[in-house]
């Protein structure tokens, strides 16, 4: 009888062991980072206002330059000051819902309706100025993504997009907020590096590095 009894209270207890484990629920490693991610997504868009200033290089591995970029974005329109960049001196780019406008340092200026175009066209270089607008944030282009990877805090180390290829290596605190340092795009032979010194949000608090 006690034999019984003991073999009925092990088989007892070893269904509430397998109870709880089937109960239990499993957490994927990535939503944690990817609910990170969309919090910082959150965040970064209710702050329409930002600029940055820090250095530009590009290169298709035969030519190349770099320079000087000041870049502001206010709600409706941005502007972006290059200075020796792709060594053509000074340049002056606006961006607004009618279309972009180039200024150069001879005196010539140039619109058209799409800004990547325009680059392209005037500068010689595949800069995808509307792109970088999200990536230099460390936030994709809302849209279809190749690839993605995050680390544990949900900040972008990688990024393919549009035919592009992002890296993300080094990021600072913006007053509580992780916006890139560094980052490079990769399309074929062209690269594009962005070095960033300081950033302002709101346009009201500067942070440096």
């Amino acid at each position: 009888m006690k034999k019984a009894l003991s073999q009925f209270c092990w088989l007892i207890s070893l269904l509430f062991i397998l109870d709880a484990c089937t109960s239990m629920p499993v957490k994927d490693p990535g939503i944690g980072s990817e609910k990170a991610y969309q919090n910082r997504v959150d965040k970064l868009g209710a702050i329409p206002e930002w600029s940055l200033v820090g250095r530009i290089s590009v290169d298709d591995g035969e030519r190349g330059g770099s320079g000087t970029l000041q870049w502001n974005v206010m709600l409706d329109s941005s502007e972006l000051d290059f200075h020796g960049a792709m060594g053509r001196g000074a340049w002056h780019l606006q961006i607004d819902p009618d279309g972009a406008v180039l200024k150069q340092a001879n005196g010539a200026e140039h619109a058209a309706a799409e800004v990547n175009t325009l680059i392209q066209n005037h500068m010689g270089w595949p800069i995808p100025v509307d792109a970088l607008q999200w990536w230099v944030r460390g936030l994709a282009v809302p849209g279809a993504v190749e690839d993605e990877k995050f680390d544990s805090e949900g900040l972008l180390i990688s990024l393919d997009q549009l035919g592009w290829s992002i890296d993300f290596s080094r990021y600072g605190s913006t007053a509580g907020v992780a916006l890139p340092m560094k980052l490079s795009a990769r399309r074929d032979n062209y690269r594009v590096k962005l070095a960033i010194k300081r950033w302002q949000l709101d346009i009201g608090h500067a942070f440096t590095r």
